[in-house]
């Protein structure tokens, strides 16, 4: 045990100066620390966020310029920016709260689709709900859930059905385009192969699982 001579107190620990007057410590090896380690996730990730930031900053700045260049198509940036806003407010929610948030997410990608279809209709149906906000939100939903898996170490049985609902919400987007009420397809097409590629990735290498995960939750 080492000891502070300056305020007299044993000290135990392997701290190297007092934790009072900041004095060096005298006396035997360091012991095990009493306390603890506290791990500090935004630490533990800080590279990998550092990068997302970079990420979404790139996104954002480009799309916006995208569309300044070329104004036909509507203020579909907003649609993105928007995404971007609802991916870091999924994972600043998952970090600090400990509750199910992919259940959150499927919760909030249904509650924004429903409004946002319901404020297209009340202001004269122009198709930018199916069009932008849904196939974005889709999208955005999961890289979220992807995301926050890996910051929060969830496990797959975890996450894997919130997932596939909002894969087969996005697959939704194909009775869309055939019904011709889209006024842009690329928002489609990229939630559609999104879902597509996320589904085959769930039954190709989580099969075993995903199934055991169906027979636990309909207690078959």
């Amino acid at each position: 045990m080492k000891y502070c001579n300056n305020c007299r107190v044993d000290v135990v620990g392997s701290r190297k100066t007092c934790p009072l007057c900041q004095e060096n410590l005298k006396g035997d090896k360091p012991q095990d620390e009493v306390f603890p380690k506290i791990s500090f996730v935004y630490r533990e990730h800080s590279l990998f966020l550092k990068i997302m930031l970079l990420v979404s900053i790139v996104i954002a700045t480009v799309s916006t310029a995208v569309n300044i260049l070329l104004p036909q198509g509507g203020a579909w940036s907003f649609f993105v920016l928007g995404g971007l806003g609802s991916v870091w407010a999924s994972m600043i929610s998952a970090v600090n709260k400990r509750n199910n948030i992919p259940k959150n997410i499927v919760y909030q990608v249904m509650i924004i689709s429903v409004i946002a279809v319901i404020w297209d209709l009340l202001t004269g149906w122009k198709g930018w709900s199916i069009t932008y906000v849904i196939p974005f939100i889709c999208f955005f939903a999961m890289i979220s859930m992807s995301i926050i898996s890996k910051i929060r170490k969830m496990h797959v049985e975890d996450f894997i059905l919130y997932i596939i609902i909002d894969g087969l919400f996005g697959l939704v987007q194909i009775i869309f385009i055939f019904t011709g009420g889209l006024t842009a397809l690329y928002p489609s097409l990229i939630c559609i192969a999104a879902s597509i590629i996320s589904l085959s990735a769930i039954l190709i290498f989580e099969d075993r699982l995903l199934l055991a995960e169906i027979r636990r939750r309909l207690h078959w």
